[in-house]
Formats: C-alpha cells, structure tokens, sequence
C-alpha cells in the first residue's frame, strides 16, 4: 500500500501520484486506468476518495471514461 501524507487531503496525494505516473509515461494513452478497486487497494483511501480522484483526473483531460467500460488515459478520442 502506498503511504500517504496527513498534512495534505489523500485525494489531491493519489491525483497527483496517478498524474505523475501518466505524464511520464507508465501509463500510456489508451490504457486502461486502474479501476477505482485498484486505487482503492493501493492507497488504502475509500471508494468515494477513489471517485473524486479519477473525477478531477477526467476534468483536467488526462483521462476519458466510457461509460459501463472504464477509465483510459489521455484525452478522449474524437470519433468516440
């Protein structure tokens, strides 16, 4: 599990980490996101800490949600 810090809200900590991991690339475009289980697990956060993240990581475009499909990385494609 990775550790969090208490001085700052875990939602902005896992954005950040998910962010940093898609701009350099561990997280390519097109892929799926891990889903909302998986970051739950990961950082011991709840579902709706889960939910804000990936919803603040699909408002600032680094990631598209197909509904009932997923989450993927980068901006959503144009003819979708």
């Amino acid at each position: 599990m990775t550790e969090l810090r208490a001085d700052q809200p875990k939602w902005r900590q896992v954005a950040n980490i998910l962010r940093k991991r898609i701009e350099s690339g561990e997280y390519k475009r097109g892929v799926p996101l891990p889903s909302e289980t998986a970051i739950v697990q990961e950082f011991g956060i709840a579902r709706g800490t889960a939910r804000k993240v990936v919803a603040w990581l699909r408002d600032e475009g680094l990631i598209y949600t197909v509904p009932q499909i997923g989450s993927f990385v980068g901006p959503e494609p144009e003819d979708a």
